[in-house]
């Protein structure tokens, strides 16, 4: 089995998962803030900073 296939398998068997819990996964890319919640209400959240894109110097 690929690697491909192995991570699509995961991500299905993951959201399965998440459903038959009752949770929901709400990622917020643009703020940089993902959460886990369960009835609207976030039990574990993480946050990053943006990554800021520079442009190259000249050498």
């Amino acid at each position: 089995m690929s690697s491909p296939t192995c991570a699509a398998l995961l991500v299905i068997a993951a959201c399965v998962l998440l459903q038959a819990l009752g949770l929901s996964l709400q990622l917020r890319a643009d703020s940089g803030r993902a959460c886990l919640q369960q009835h609207r209400q976030a039990l574990v959240c993480v946050a990053w900073s943006p990554q800021v894109e520079t442009p190259a110097r000249a050498g």
